[in-house]
């Protein structure tokens, strides 16, 4: 399953800051911009400069501290964030960017404080409830989740994204039906958010329903060939093709020629491509952020699994589907997968929860 993050930026400098000059004018403007390396640059030209306000000085604070968190430098960004919340304390885009900071880390019960401070000064801020959500769904606390992304579907009802994830933490509890619904209605208000047609194809997938996940699968490929859903979805059709007999090599090519393959989950289609073994998958898995380790390695075990049994490797397979049975978190689409697997191979019904 996959989830949608996006950085709210909430809020902006402007005319509250005078503008003393085209250097200053260029760094006020560069401190507001989308890029993060502009957005650095300006915002510590304007700090080093010391002309602002108290407030003022923790709006540049706060801005340079979006720019490192979007360059991935989530160290930094707390910073900032510290020393905009020690200038400006009322202010809760600060603490949904500290939030968001250390969710990135790994930090999930640090976030999910920052998220409950912004939302005690701010008890609308949808973006502060949907992240808490993503939050409570890192730590598996799925029904925690449900009701944060109530409330944001709540104060936004037109947002994709919202149902979206709600979708994912309703199929980590095994409600497949829920997630389907969820999935629909994201479709419905955003046609082309691959993302939902992959995790409702994920959520067939895990009802049997093969003809349904080929179609979404299908889809995600074909609409977004070089994106991180195409290659999740490249992945799940192989297993439904060479479980069906089918050969899906041009496929997996077409995919492969577009996409980055150094990310996850890349590793995994050079393995169905021959490009890699399974204790290369199984490395690379367990490297990059620590945050998203737990669902690599699970879709690891799974897809190496399934490939040990192409291999006729009943042994390695059982082992590496086994591990994705206990290390996966429960109702995910590979967890689901691989108990179908075990079940279909033999290992009692018992056993395989």
């Amino acid at each position: 399953m996959i989830r949608k993050s996006a950085l709210c930026t909430c809020l902006f400098l402007g005319a509250t800051i005078a503008a003393l000059g085209q250097s200053r004018q260029e760094n006020l403007s560069n401190c507001q911009s989308a890029d993060p390396d502009a957005k650095i640059t300006g915002c510590s030209a304007l700090l080093k400069a010391d002309q602002d306000t108290t407030k003022n000085r923790a709006v540049i604070y706060g801005s340079r501290g979006v720019g490192y968190y979007s360059k991935g430098d989530y160290d930094r960004a707390i910073q900032d964030t510290d020393q905009a919340i020690l200038l400006n304390p009322d202010e809760p885009s600060f603490y949904y960017t500290r939030g968001l900071a250390y969710k990135r880390k790994g930090d999930f019960d640090h976030a999910i404080q920052e998220f409950n401070e912004a939302i005690r000064l701010n008890p609308n801020f949808e973006r502060a409830y949907y992240d808490r959500g993503n939050a409570y769904i890192d730590k598996e606390e799925y029904d925690r989740a449900i009701q944060d992304l109530n409330e944001a579907i709540r104060l936004n009802p037109n947002n994709a994204n919202n149902y979206n994830n709600r979708g994912v933490a309703y199929m980590s509890k095994g409600d497949y039906g829920a997630a389907i619904k969820d999935d629909n209605q994201a479709i419905h208000l955003n046609s082309n958010d691959t993302t939902a047609y992959l995790n409702r194809g994920g959520a067939y997938f895990a009802q049997s329903n093969l003809t349904a996940a080929i179609a979404d699968f299908e889809y995600t490929i074909s609409t977004a060939p070089s994106s991180s859903a195409a290659v999740s979805a490249a992945l799940l059709l192989h297993v439904v093709m060479k479980r069906q007999g089918h050969d899906d090599a041009q496929q997996l090519a077409r995919v492969a020629a577009v996409a980055d393959l150094s990310k996850w989950p890349g590793p995994v289609l050079k393995l169905d491509l021959g490009q890699a073994t399974a204790n290369e998958v199984m490395v690379a898995a367990a490297s990059g952020v620590s945050a998203w380790q737990k669902w690599q390695v699970c879709e690891a075990n799974y897809f190496t699994g399934e490939d040990a049994l192409l291999h006729h490797q009943r042994t390695t397979a059982l082992a590496r589907l086994k591990a994705a049975r206990d290390g996966c978190p429960k109702g995910d689409t590979d967890y689901a997968a691989a108990l179908a697997e075990l079940k279909r191979l033999g290992v009692p019904a018992a056993l395989a929860k």
